[in-house]
Order: C-alpha cells, then sequence, then structure tokens
C-alpha cells in the first residue's frame, strides 16, 4: 500500500488526502444498501476476527509531544492490506482545545491472531473491560445486523483526552498500543423488553508490554482501561 509520505520508522504517516479517501470508504459502506450491507468482511483477516488496531510506541510518543495537543481523536477507516485485501483501520491525530490539528496522521495495523504469534504481552483490564473485549470476539450479528451507530448516526469514531494516551502507553514499559475493538451492551431510553438491549461499538486502550515485562494483575486505576471516551458523532 502506498502512501504520500514514507519512511523506515515503524510508524505510518498519510497525507490528508489519504486521511480523507480512507475515511470516505468507511462512511460509504456503512450507507451502502440503505445502510443493511454486511460489514463482516471487512473486519476478518482469513478465519480470524480482528481485535485491535495497533501503533508502535514511538507513534504514540509523536503524538502525545506535539505542541498544544489536548485531545487524540480515533477515525474509523477502511485500508488495503498487502495482499490488496480491504480491512477495518484507525487513524490517530491530535487537536488542540479549538479543534485544531496539531499532529500528522498516523494510520494503524490491523490485528488478528494469525498475524502474530498469539496474543501480545498486553496490560490486563478491569472485569468490566475484559466483559466488553469478550462481547466484541463472540459477537458477529452485530457486524452484520446493528453496525456502527448511535443515536446521532453512524459512527465515525472516539476522541481520548490526550492523558489516556499517556498512562496507557507509558504507565509502564510498552513497546507499541492496542486500540483493542469492544462491544457496550446497554438498554436505550424506554426500552422495556429485557431480550432487547442495544450493542455499541467502542474502544479500549491497552498498552502492549515490552519483551521482558510482567504484566500487572489488574490495572490499579478503576479508569485504566482508558475506555472513556467522546463519540463522533456528535463530537
Amino acid at each position: 500500500m502506498s502512501h504520500a509520505l514514507t519512511q523506515t520508522m515503524p510508524i505510518t504517516l498519510i497525507s490528508k488526502a489519504d486521511y480523507d479517501k480512507y475515511i470516505s470508504r468507511w462512511i460509504t459502506l456503512l450507507n451502502e444498501d440503505d445502510g443493511k450491507g454486511d460489514m463482516r468482511d471487512y473486519f476478518y483477516k482469513g478465519s480470524f476476527k480482528l481485535s485491535a488496531v495497533h501503533f508502535d510506541v514511538s507513534a504514540i510518543e509523536y503524538l502525545v509531544s506535539s505542541e498544544a495537543t489536548a485531545t487524540i481523536k480515533a477515525r474509523f477507516c477502511i485500508t488495503r492490506d498487502d495482499e490488496g485485501e480491504e480491512l477495518f483501520n484507525i487513524i490517530l491525530f491530535g487537536t488542540d482545545k479549538n479543534e485544531g490539528i496539531t499532529t500528522a496522521f498516523f494510520l494503524g495495523t490491523p490485528y488478528a491472531q494469525e498475524l502474530g504469534d498469539g496474543v501480545p504481552n498486553g496490560q490486563l483490564p478491569t472485569n468490566l473491560g475484559e466483559l466488553w473485549l469478550q462481547k466484541w470476539a463472540v459477537n458477529d450479528d452485530f457486524i452484520s445486523r446493528e453496525r456502527f451507530r448511535n443515536i446521532f448516526g453512524y459512527l465515525q469514531g472516539y476522541n481520548f483526552p490526550l492523558e489516556d494516551f499517556i498512562d496507557a502507553a507509558f504507565l509502564y514499559k510498552c513497546s507499541g498500543l492496542s486500540v483493542s475493538l469492544a462491544l457496550h451492551e446497554l438498554y436505550r431510553p424506554n426500552v422495556t423488553d429485557v431480550n432487547a438491549p442495544t450493542f455499541t461499538f467502542n474502544l479500549v486502550l491497552q498498552g502492549i508490554l515490552a519483551d521482558g515485562e510482567n504484566a500487572p494483575a489488574r490495572i490499579g486505576n478503576p479508569d485504566g482501561l482508558y475506555d472513556i471516551s467522546a463519540p463522533s458523532p456528535p463530537y
């Protein structure tokens, strides 16, 4: 896959034109067939379901080091892998308190277990976080039926406070950051049928620990899942 910007470091920077193209593809797919299309093909690598999008820790260092950055935005997109297969992906960039862009655009690497040697050694979430991650792992109906929608429209991504990325990637010695895919299960206002929950797509930030580092038994801070983010839309 070619990009307007290239480098030898373990990060991938893309141009604004590529950013627009990749996120536009995501929105187009969501709206095909009046929003009834099946998205499963974009969340599988072979027979394995995508569980996360990974970023090298150096990419996170550059993001959080940029002047005036207050928010890190994760935007959903569709890119092609080395075999030309279209896959879900995530672009990260920073903004200031006035929504001005303060960083380059960083493109992630979609992750499924078959792409590596098992699950990376990462920070273990709380019990609640494990439930969210597990719901994504086992629920295929969401991708084909409920889709990536909240009460404001189709999801384009999430916004995180800068401190969440600093803590997730640098609280322990990490080699990267896993932006893990998760589902929240909830009841919308005025729902009275307990058999009619709603699922919403979400993201959980988890540091990928460097070789030789031991994962804590649990993240001590209850906010350590770094999942309290603002959806776009409306933000």
